[in-house]
């Protein structure tokens, strides 16, 4: 409470103190030029005050300055950079547009605002139109996997798309897809994430010093935008990889007043394995992806966005054998639809109203059929979550050198942990049963952005009201960062901020499987909350045209959940029913720490470009009723961490890119002794006097660490224009020199003796990819 008042009252003293100033404001919207879509992160700066903005993620842009004459300066990677003339006297909307430069290469930025300028730390940004020369898994591109090559950015098993941002587990990261929040990001068990590149406009990550306006999450923010439909001509791109294909389309509805954008993609594992496979035994996987987004001028101040996402995943086999048909599988799925507007009101205040809606459910099955008598078994086990939240937001510039941000947002969450339905016609055993619950959260926040001159800061509050059952929890979040500008091509920045979130997923493991719970904090089941102290350099080198950040941080989180040890949700037998199982009574809570430091080199513009990134961090749990109490590393507690990524066009439309990343191992649970034990009985109830077991004994958690991991990427892009757009060849390999990174350790024995033996598992070796890529 201290503390929230302390920045309430910084708040209300920063804001006051130049209220009084006689100042009016220019504001507008920066669009592209021949598409007509909106450019979020483009710098708006006014070189004669030393001030600027970033758009928000709608391109709107807000200055609040005293009348007279200024330049103002407009930039975007990707776009050629723009100096508009105007004279300022009273309030003013101006809205812009900016033409695409012809290559990445050719841009030259002057006088910009820059990262350095902005109050704001910890942002990882990659301009689309470098993520896709990274070399890829299969050459399916992929924005989450980018981002796991930059510091401070751990990732899970190999291959796996899990997010572990500064010590934080994968459930710590708020995924927002135009506004609506994505609870299972991932597609084949994390290899792959949801998001198709090419319905993708824009993307940011926050690890540290997080803006009032984000809430929910511990460890980080991962902001995408898709692209909202060329408004002034019809145009696509399709490609065709060894396991997936995929189609965008874009157009105008109505040429300047309304656009779409579909975007689809598919795998063909099972369509392409089908003939070789037997009758009687047929698995398969398949996953699919749709993205929609719409959007309508209904005048001058007023526009409209209809965003849709629908995804599923399904792994099922199937086999025969005379009359009796057996079928088994799993399967999840994603639905997220949301309806936008955006108002433009009078005094440069920005508007958005936003409904969302959002739904996870995942699940096994098992099915039964015998023909020859025409009765059936069937029992599936489903879990899920939905979100239904309605937000507004709003932007202020009316105070000069300030961008006020204020709002509220209202969830309601529907939880069902548990449902089993049984139909057994063969011995009349029908079950339908299923666990429920709902919660509530209301937030209210409001933050100043101030930059002038040297100094900065971002000062905010966010107040949280929450309820499931009975259970009331109120919990402010202040947030403060602070920096000062060093001569005109350096800063120093510091943040602090505290985050709390009040939904838990339960998981044994690192990808999202049907056995991963999302939970509501109860009153036996706390809310998680972490403090983060963070402090940070940045450079800015124009002859190089790069940036560098160096960062330090230190972070706490209590009441973070973990498995019981031997807890058992899915195994359901007449021993463990399922009206017996309390899930609270199944988890245990404890508390986090997480420290380090991370440097990295951006290059995102010139022939060539890409980025080379060190992280050094160290992150431990403690839990009471497990491992005696005491701390001992986290799941992905990795020292060391290195990456390089370059991507050179050494020819017109020839692009060869590379990525090499180095990692030390992670921790994992080996047993310390192995005793061999008589079992009198088999699993059919009979005796053997040679029937021996091996008895594992574990002694403290994550005591071994593997393998350090390290692997090379490497892909050449031939690109050829076309009488109506261009096409693109891309060869691909991954993991270039066949290192066997680990994936998963175990104890077996040595085969012919008792000797009990470490072994280790490999997944990915050398992996060739071609992709075919056409843009009409």
């Amino acid at each position: 409470m201290r503390r929230s008042m302390l920045v309430l009252f910084l708040f209300l003293s920063c804001f006051s103190a130049q209220a009084q100033i006689k100042s009016c404001s220019i504001s507008g919207l920066v669009r592209d030029a021949i598409t007509g879509e909106s450019l979020p992160g483009a710098h708006v700066f006014v070189q004669a005050t030393n001030t600027g903005v970033i758009t928000n993620n709608y391109g709107f842009y807000v200055l609040t300055l005293p009348p007279g004459d200024y330049i103002l300066k407009i930039s975007y990677v990707g776009y050629n950079p723009l100096e508009l003339p105007f004279q300022l006297q009273k309030a003013e909307r101006l809205d812009i547009k900016l033409n695409p430069s012809i290559e990445l290469h050719e841009i030259e930025v002057k006088a910009r605002m820059s990262q350095l300028q902005n109050p704001q730390m910890g942002i990882l940004h990659i301009p689309m139109i470098q993520a896709a020369s990274i070399p890829a898994l299969m050459g399916e591109k992929d924005v989450l996997k980018a981002f796991q090559l930059m510091p401070g950015v751990q990732s899970g098993k190999e291959g796996t798309g899990g997010l572990f941002v500064r010590g934080g587990g994968s459930d710590q990261n708020l995924i927002i897809l135009d506004d609506a929040v994505v609870y299972n990001a991932n597609h084949l068990f994390g290899f792959f994430s949801l998001f198709n590149g090419q319905a993708i406009k824009e993307v940011s990550l926050i690890k540290g010093g997080f803006p009032a306006r984000y809430g929910g999450r511990l460890s980080s923010v991962i902001d995408i935008t898709m692209k909202e439909g060329d408004m002034s001509a019809y145009h696509g791109e399709a490609g065709i990889g060894l396991i997936a294909s995929r189609i965008m389309f874009e157009g105008p509805i109505k040429a300047g007043k309304s656009s779409f954008m579909i975007a689809g993609r598919r795998t063909y594992f099972d369509l392409l394995s089908r003939p070789f496979l037997s009758e009687n035994e047929q698995p398969a996987y398949f996953f699919y992806d749709l993205n929609l987004k719409t959007n309508f001028v209904l005048n001058e101040k007023n526009r409209l966005y209809i965003s849709a996402f629908l995804g599923k995943d399904e792994l099922n086999t199937r086999s025969s054998e005379h009359d009796i048909v057996n079928k088994m599988g799993l399967n999840w799925r994603n639905i997220l639809a949301n309806v936008r507007l955006n108002t433009l009101l009078s005094n440069g205040l920005f508007m958005n109203n936003t409904l969302v809606f959002s739904q996870y459910n995942s699940g096994y099955y098992l099915n039964q059929e015998d023909n020859h008598i025409n009765k059936s078994y069937h029992i599936e086990h489903s879990n899920g979550l939905k979100d239904i939240s309605l937000k507004s937001d709003f932007v202020l510039g009316a105070v000069p050198r300030h961008t006020i941000r204020f709002g509220s947002s209202l969830s309601y969450y529907q939880f069902m942990p548990r449902k089993i339905v049984l139909k057994n016609e063969f011995t009349n055993e029908y079950d339908n049963e299923s666990e429920s619950s709902q919660s509530g959260l209301l937030s209210f926040y409001i933050e100043d952005e101030f930059v002038y001159d040297k100094w900065m800061y971002n000062i905010g509050l966010r107040q949280n009201f929450y309820t499931s059952g009975k259970h009331w929890l109120v919990r402010a979040e202040p947030r403060i960062t602070i920096g000062y500008l060093i001569g005109n091509k350096s800063s120093i920045k510091a943040s602090f901020t505290m985050m709390n979130q009040f939904i838990h997923l339960m998981s044994s493991t690192g990808t999202m499987l049907p056995a991963d719970i999302w939970l509501p904090a109860t009153k036996s089941i706390q809310a998680q909350q972490s403090i983060q102290y963070s402090i940070g350099y940045e450079r800015e080198f124009s002859r190089l045209k790069a940036d560098f950040s160096l960062e330090a941080y230190y972070k706490t989180s209590s009441n973070v959940l973990t498995y019981r040890d031997g807890a058992n949700f899915f195994f359901i037998d007449a021993s463990n029913p399922p009206q017996q199982i309390n899930w609270e009574a199944n988890v245990t809570s404890g508390k986090a720490k997480a420290f380090g430091f991370e440097a990295m080199l951006h290059k995102k513009q010139g022939k060539l470009n890409g980025w080379l990134g060190y992280g050094w961090s160290k992150s431990s749990v403690r839990f009471n009723e497990i491992n005696s109490g005491d701390w001992f590393p986290s799941d992905y507690d990795r020292r060391h961490d290195i990456s390089i990524v370059l991507s050179y066009d050494f020819k017109p439309n020839r692009k060869v890119s590379a990525s090499w990343t180095y990692m030390t191992g992670h921790p994992v649970t080996l047993p310390y002794h192995t005793s061999v034990a008589h079992k009198p009985y088999d699993f059919e109830g009979y005796t053997s006097p040679t029937s021996f077991i091996n008895i594992d004994y574990y002694g403290e958690r994550n005591n071994y660490r593997t393998d350090n991991y390290h692997r090379l990427d490497l892909a050449l892009q031939l690109t050829k224009p076309l009488k109506h757009g261009e096409r693109t060849w891309e060869i691909g390999v991954y993991n270039a020199y066949n290192h066997y990174n680990p994936f998963m350790y175990y104890v077996d024995n040595l085969y012919g003796t008792d000797k009990r033996i470490l072994k280790k598992t490999t997944l990915f070796p050398f992996i060739p990819s071609i992709t075919y890529v056409r843009k009409f």
